[in-house]
């Protein structure tokens, strides 16, 4: 089965390369910022009259009526002023990949009304009046004070750059009385230098009327200005603004003139360059990216493929082998299973472990659908290869074993990845949860109750080691796996701990420890060997546990101590082992202060140190159906030696070739304390071997 943590990393594969692909194509594009064709075509007047639809920003007295852009009014009113400009800025220039400044073309051609003025007001200093054509770099301040205006200032600077501005004026000739003859005064500003030129030219019109023409060339940034004909050339490539607004700009003096543009074309163009674009190095980074990006495609549909390949592969393993038990389980569907515990409700949650969480189920059954069966529905959630191990262990497990003392299995359930196992209902919950249950006084259990908890667990543990065809060991005893039914029959439960051991064998090797702190034998913790004596010790210990009422680990006397050492130290101070016993049982009437004495030397006897001291499941039996004395127990603990100074048991010379799968970031929970010292015994035997 595929790994979730993988599936999520190669899923981020596609977006990676995405984002690769995305930052190599800005690079492309800012490599190409100057290669895009980036133009403007305006003309004016355009079909509507409407200011907005011609895309001009009108500014101060500027106005549009009937069909003219008016940039100052015709009322008697001196000292006014207006413009009007694009309303989107135009790119004159750009610089292209290889460093180099790309120009654009500029060809404007535009006709103008400019009234004239007296000689008496011109030589009186009242040289405001003109119109300008104006390249600008920003929209909110043309530059006024170019035609004179006395409320504007004669140097008005840009602050975002050069602007430049082609003045026009004309002015009636003194000496002409018949009013024929006009000059045309025109001129070239620039915001950061003085007049570039002054052009004068003398036109025998009486019109009012001027053609103009005004072309930048690309190549130098040379301006061509073409009026009633004649031509003039500047070149100020190093004064052009790289984005401007364009348009007109007109003011009047002490007297009151109307000027206006009948009409406007304007062509910007900013040519696609092949050569901006290296193709020896942009067309294989383009194809590279596109073969990463198959290859990246291939991969990840690859492996798509491949996990639900291997994830058919393991749903027909684990048909095949559902088919091979004997008596196999019966099957449920989903749906069932998801209505009969509503869609695994956290308030049907029965418990938690390590394999996932049990849940509470009804079935409905026979012909009118009105008899129920209540099930506990375990449903697996570990990551998917731990899930199928899990599962198969256990069914393969308890599918085989047929006892009252134990859980019987109802039947399974997979379907989109999810394992279920359905077992019978246990009404009376866990054993943990009546010993550990004092804010409830109806869940506290007697003491006759609790002495056939201890007989009908060692029945089944009795079964399972020596009366099944082959030997299981279980692993993992403790309070909260063993079940209680509606008459608080003990049962055991939960066998994914579990291990089938062959006939000739009388051990199960395990990479790690497997079990619950507090209940794992000394010497399972250092040979990693369960065996049938590992179970015991853990019987031992549960056996404890239901006498005492206590935990396993508990705190005595301020002290984090186990229980067998607590019952231990009882037990070495004369006539103080029944101090050990529940204080809730003792007051009861059915209190058997000789049966709770033998169990809870039945418990120390299993609880040993060192395994071959232990009794076998069969004397166990007999000790708690009171066929036979009590064990004798020492006084004093005895130490845990390992090996065993008689040698290792024969129990132990088996090598198990099958493996756990189990590892050191599943285990469960570590050794107890008395195989922590298990290393020193080791040093302090060698180093006498060496006196000796």
């Amino acid at each position: 089965m595929s790994c979730p943590s993988m599936s999520c990393s190669c899923s981020l594969l596609p977006l990676l390369v995405l984002l690769l692909c995305s930052r190599i194509s800005c690079s492309f594009a800012s490599l190409a910022a100057c290669t895009s064709c980036d133009g403007t075509d305006y003309s004016f007047p355009s079909s509507s009259t409407d200011s907005s639809s011609d895309g001009l920003v009108l500014l101060r007295d500027a106005e549009i009526s009937n069909g003219a852009l008016h940039l100052t009014p015709a009322s008697q009113n001196n000292n006014r002023s207006g413009a009007a400009l694009l309303a989107a800025p135009v790119t004159l220039w750009c610089v292209d990949s290889q460093e180099e400044t790309q120009n654009a073309s500029l060809d404007a051609s535009f006709t103008m009304i400019v009234p004239y003025s007296s000689p008496a007001e011109e030589v009186a200093g009242w040289n405001g009046e003109g119109l300008a054509f104006i390249i600008v770099p920003a929209l909110n301040s043309p530059p006024l004070g170019i035609l004179g205006l006395s409320n504007n200032p004669p140097k008005a600077a840009a602050t975002d750059g050069d602007f430049i501005a082609f003045k026009f004026n004309t002015v009636k000739q003194s000496s002409d009385p018949d009013d024929n003859s006009i000059i045309l005064s025109v001129g070239i500003f620039i915001s950061s230098l003085s007049p570039v030129e002054i052009i004068n030219a003398s036109i025998q019109a009486t019109t009012k009327n001027h053609t103009v023409r005004i072309m930048l060339d690309k190549p130098q940034a040379e301006i061509t200005m073409d009026v009633e004909g004649r031509t003039y050339k500047t070149n100020f490539s190093a004064h052009v603004p790289q984005r401007a607004f364009v348009g007109f700009l007109a003011s009047t003096g002490v007297s009151s003139e109307l000027h206006s543009i009948s009409s406007w074309s304007l062509r910007i163009e900013l040519e696609h360059y092949g050569k901006d674009i290296d193709w020896k190095v942009t067309l294989p980074a383009v194809l590279g990216c596109i073969c990463v990006t198959a290859i990246m495609n291939i991969f990840v549909a690859a492996f798509y493929f491949n996990s639900k390949y291997n994830k058919l592969k393991m749903e027909l393993v684990l048909s095949e082998t559902l088919r091979r038990l004997p008596g196999m389980p019966r099957e449920f569907k989903h749906a069932t299973m998801r209505k009969a515990t509503d869609n695994f409700h956290e308030a049907r949650r029965l418990g938690k472990g390590g394999f996932g969480a049990v849940y509470k189920g009804t079935l409905w059954s026979g012909k009118d659908g009105m008899a129920c069966v209540e099930v506990a529905v375990k449903k697996f959630t570990r990551n998917e290869n731990r899930c199928y191990d899990d599962f198969l262990a256990e069914i393969d497990i308890i599918n085989r074993l047929r006892h009252r003392n134990i859980v019987p299995l109802v039947g399974w359930c997979y379907e989109k990845g999810e394992l279920l196992l359905i077992y019978e209902y246990m009404p009376n919950g866990s054993l943990d949860q009546h010993l550990c249950s004092s804010s409830q006084p109806e869940r506290i259990l007697g003491w006759t109750t609790r002495y056939n908890i201890v007989a009908d667990i060692a029945a089944g543990l009795h079964y399972v080691h020596h009366e099944h065809e082959h030997m299981v060991l279980h692993r993992d005893i403790k309070a909260s796996n063993i079940m209680l039914d509606s008459a608080f029959r003990a049962r055991l439960g939960d066998f994914g701990l579990a291990r089938i051991v062959g006939l000739d064998k009388n051990s199960y090797t395990d990479l790690g420890v497997a079990g619950t702190w507090g209940f794992i034998a000394p010497e399972y913790s250092v040979s990693h060997k369960a065996t049938r004596k590992t179970d015991i010790y853990a019987f031992g210990v549960l056996v404890l546990e239901i006498v005492t009422g206590k935990q396993a680990l508990c705190v005595f006397q301020d002290t984090f101590q186990l229980l067998v050492d607590w019952v231990w130290r009882l037990h070495r101070e004369e006539g103080r082992l029944l101090e050990a016993v529940d204080k809730k049982v003792v007051s009861m009437e059915d209190y058997d202060a000789d049966g709770a004495i033998r169990l809870l030397l039945l418990g120390l006897a299993c609880a040993n140190p060192n395994p071959v001291d232990r009794p076998s499941m069969a004397e166990v039996v007999r000790v708690v159906a009171k066929s036979v004395p009590a064990p004798d127990v020492p006084i004093v603990k005895p130490a845990f030696v390992w090996p065993p100074e008689d040698g290792i048991p024969h129990s132990f010379d088996d090598d198990i070739t099958e493996m756990s799968d189990l590892d050191e970031s599943h285990w469960e929970e570590t050794s107890s304390s008395d195989a922590l010292a298990v290393s020193a015994i080791i040093r302090r035997k060698a180093r006498v071997s060496s006196i000796g």
